[in-house]
């Protein structure tokens, strides 16, 4: 249940009243009561709260979408000295939008901003530096921006210092320096990070060559929708986008969902986040399942966005809803490891919904692996060993080491099945090939 809680009054705990009900996780999530807060506090003067009412037209939060009225509240942030709102006024010069293109003046702000601390405008500006096509292009000037935001470990930055390594452009060319930084920028969720992976893995370079590998990372990415990662699994050529200081809009699901991503990346387009949650918030209302699929790995590990695990419940359940297995897989997950009131019988019809869903084979291994282990302990299910040695085989065959590893195990000590050395041999050597050391140990007690 959600507390009740005295009413603030000074700027500050405005905000942070009005972050409540916008991140949803203290309070129910209300974009309308957190406008109300963030208004009121911005009404006394204060810059940051000019800002955040600035992101609520910018996403379509609370208010009809409005890049004008954004840019309005963005410019009174800025002159208030606000780090953030001087970030945002130039993303809207740089664009255009809400406000005339400058770039020149966008620059000026970026760099203001960047040297107060504005993390995301020093990527934005590396950016705008990097541009071959604008007056202003210089590549040390990029390279010094994208260390410098790489030092934060901010991962738009370290992926696009990444590509400045693997291109040569103003450092020592360097595929491993260059898998090294996209490594950093992957584990932190970065999807072009993952894709510059995928091909490094595919061709071999600055990392063994691995078309297993490459096939899980273009299958993470095509979860999110990402079409050149959809196209790479399909074996179609896909060019990605260039930079581009404001694209134009995009009208089906698809175009909204991959404009939004490319906001929310930031190496194609100024990072924006607030731009980010309109398109693919966009394309979820219209129906886009990995569009919802997006927002609940966004809220569910903080991927630019502050953890929401109800929020996440929120976009997962529509998703599932709509049969996305994917969806139904992360949403059994989040109940197998809460403490709400049935939960592992949720988490067990949507593990089950998930197999049963269109999905990619990951989805449908890791859902299977999880099936079989709630019938091996009971839980939202009756106890069966030879229904848990079943998923497990299916878990296994799709390439899940953990299910090859009970699966080889169940065989040998006879769970579920007759006692097969065979069988469990075949498992725990596909186990084995995949670095699963246990797998390796109960090898040498069958030889």
């Amino acid at each position: 249940m959600f507390g009740r809680q005295s009413e603030p009054k000074s700027p500050e705990e405005l905000v942070r009243r009005g972050d409540d009900f916008r991140v949803g996780e203290r309070e129910e999530q209300s974009f309308e009561q957190a406008l109300l807060y963030y208004r009121k506090a911005a009404s006394k003067g204060y810059p940051y709260a000019q800002y955040l009412v600035g992101t609520m037209y910018e996403s379509g939060h609370g208010v009809p979408q409005s890049y004008k009225e954004a840019a309005k509240w963005y410019e009174k942030s800025m002159l208030g000295g606000c780090k953030e709102g001087i970030c945002s006024w130039a993303f809207m010069e740089e664009t255009g939008l809400g406000t005339k293109r400058s770039r020149a003046l966008a620059i000026e702000h970026y760099g203001t901003a960047s040297q107060a601390g504005d993390v995301r405008a020093t990527n934005n500006l590396g950016l705008i530096y990097k541009d071959k096509r604008g007056s202003e292009h210089s590549d040390h000037a990029a390279v010094v921006l994208f260390q410098k935001g790489n030092l934060s470990q901010y991962y738009p930055c370290q992926n696009n210092l990444a590509c400045m390594y693997e291109k040569g452009l103003d450092v020592k060319r360097s595929c491993d320096v260059a898998a090294n930084i996209f490594k950093k920028a992957a584990r932190q969720g970065s999807l072009s990070a993952k894709k510059a992976l995928a091909e490094m893995y595919s061709f071999g370079l600055g990392l063994p060559r691995s078309d297993t590998i490459a096939h899980h990372l273009f299958l993470e990415c095509a979860r999110w929708g990402d079409p050149e990662c959809i196209a790479a699994l399909k074996g179609d050529d896909c060019e990605g986008p260039e930079y581009e200081y404001a694209p134009a809009k995009a009208t089906t699901p698809m175009e909204q969902l991959a404009l939004g991503l490319r906001y929310l990346d930031g190496c194609t387009l100024g990072l924006s986040v607030p731009s980010a949650l309109y398109w693919i918030e966009s394309a979820a209302k219209a129906g886009s399942t990995a569009a919802m699929f997006a927002l609940g790995q966004m809220y569910e590990n903080g991927y630019g966005v502050e953890r929401s695990y109800n929020v996440a419940l929120k976009w997962y359940k529509w998703g599932a809803e709509k049969g996305n297995g994917a969806c139904a897989y992360c949403l059994a997950f989040l109940y197998e490891n809460s403490e709400v009131e049935n939960a592992d019988e949720n988490a067990f019809t949507l593990y089950r919904q998930a197999v049963d869903s269109e999905c990619d084979e990951d989805i449908r291994s890791d859902a299977y692996y999880s099936l079989g282990l709630l019938y091996l302990d009971g839980r939202g299910t009756g106890l069966s060993a030879a229904d848990a040695l079943r998923c497990m085989e299916e878990s296994a065959e799709l390439g899940n080491a953990g299910a090859q590893f009970m699966a080889g195990k169940m065989y040998l000590e006879g769970a579920g099945a007759a006692v097969s050395e065979e069988k469990a041999s075949r498992y725990l050597k596909m186990a084995a090939e995949q670095g699963d050391t246990r797998a390796e140990e109960l090898l040498l007690s069958i030889s």
